[in-house]
Parts: C-alpha cells; structure tokens; sequence
C-alpha cells in the first residue's frame, strides 16, 4: 500500500471518534433519561478526549476532524445538557425556554471562538465539555435525590442564573488551564492534580456533589491563577 494512501486512512480513524462522541450525544437527548443520558454525555467525554489523543498519536490532524469536532461537540456539550437542563424546570412557558437557549447559544459560539484561536497551552474561556461535566453532575444530583441540587433547581432564580452563569464564563477571555494530560511532570500540573484529589475525595464523601463542585473550583482557581499572572 502507498504510504500516502496509508495516511489517508489514518486520518479517517480520529473522525469516526468523533463521530461516536456525536452519536452519544444525539442518544443522550433521545433517550431523555437522566442516568442514562448522563452516562451517554460521559461516553461523549471519554470519545472527546481520544479523537484529539488520536490525531496527535496518528498524525492525522485535518480541518474536516476540526470541523466535525466542534458539530459533535455542540451536540454532546450544547444541545444536549440544554435540552435536559429544560427537562429540569421548575417553571412553565417560555421563561422556562430562555436559560437553555442561553446554554446552547453561549456554546456555539464559544467552540466557534475556539477554532479560530492558534494552538495554546491553556483554554480562554471554559471548554464547552467543562460545562457539560457541571450539567451531568446536576442531572445525577436529580436522579440521586441529592437536596442540595434538587433545592438549587427548584428555586426559578438559581435556574436562570446558571446556563447565564455558564455562557458567561464560556464566553469570557478567563484563562483556564488545561484539564488534558500530565506530561509536564507533578509541578508543572500541581493544580490538575490537586483537582483529581478534590475530585476523588469528593466522590468518596458525596458522589452527587463531585462533579459539579469540582467544575466549580477549577473555575475558581482559573480565575485565581488568571489574576495573580496579570498581578
């Protein structure tokens, strides 16, 4: 086989990744079940992390798999958590509409922005998967019977004020750092790291709150490293 017909089909391996994570994310707003749609979103996760690992590993980085990146992740990331998110509402009409169109529109645009940034060590503004991840533990926090989350989303107040809370940061010139991998050693990745044991304890304390929490602080401590570096 001719090396470049072998490249050709290298590059199509990190685009049916892609293509899972979307099909994962289009089964999630199907389904329409908190727990199984959440594990659907968290498969989206996993899908999203390997097309990037692969590209890299296979070098078969192309702007077709950018592009069909940034549909899957709106799916999987936008669409989705906005439409379960609206599942969740504690009013009617269409005020109960608004705060899940915010979350979709805040994501369009915040991957849009994404692909016209050059390539950096750190995201501006939060990644659209960090959001969702914040959405699955709210929808499992439902499922589980957590009150803290079941008495957040049921005051109409703290509904709205999330997905606008959310499409703000999205949106926002906030630098965050990266949340992928850890080959820069333990110093260089002291925070990524404190994360996974706040995340791991958390999970060990009170599982329903782990997620959105930890989201939370990576948010905070963002913001915290974003300021002392312009400090």
């Amino acid at each position: 086989m001719e090396p470049k017909k072998r490249i050709r089909k290298r590059s199509y391996i990190p685009s049916l990744i892609t293509l899972m994570n979307l099909a994962c994310g289009f089964l999630a707003i199907i389904t329409a079940d908190y727990y199984q749609s959440s594990i659907f979103l968290l498969f989206s996760l996993v899908f999203d992390l390997l097309d990037g690992f692969a590209a890299r590993k296979l070098n078969a980085q192309s702007e077709l798999g950018r592009e069909l990146d940034s549909l899957a992740d709106l799916t999987s990331f936008g669409v989705a958590p906005a439409y379960l998110y609206y599942l969740l509402r504690p009013i009617e009409g269409i005020w109960a509409m608004i705060p899940p169109v915010i979350l979709v529109l805040g994501s369009a645009v915040r991957l849009a922005k994404f692909n016209l940034l050059p390539p950096s060590p750190y995201f501006s503004g939060l990644p659209t998967p960090a959001t969702a991840m914040f959405m699955i533990g709210l929808f499992l926090g439902v499922k589980y019977e957590s009150n803290l989350i079941v008495s957040i989303l049921e005051n109409p107040y703290l509904y709205c004020l999330i997905p606008v809370f959310f499409s703000a940061m999205m949106l926002s010139t906030v630098r965050m750092f990266s949340l992928k991998g850890f080959n820069k050693g333990m110093r260089q990745n002291k925070l990524q790291l404190f994360l996974l044991l706040i995340l791991i304890s958390l999970l060990l304390v009170d599982n329903k709150l782990a997620a959105p929490v930890t989201i939370l602080l990576y948010i905070l401590l963002s913001l915290i490293q974003s300021l002392s570096n312009k400090a």
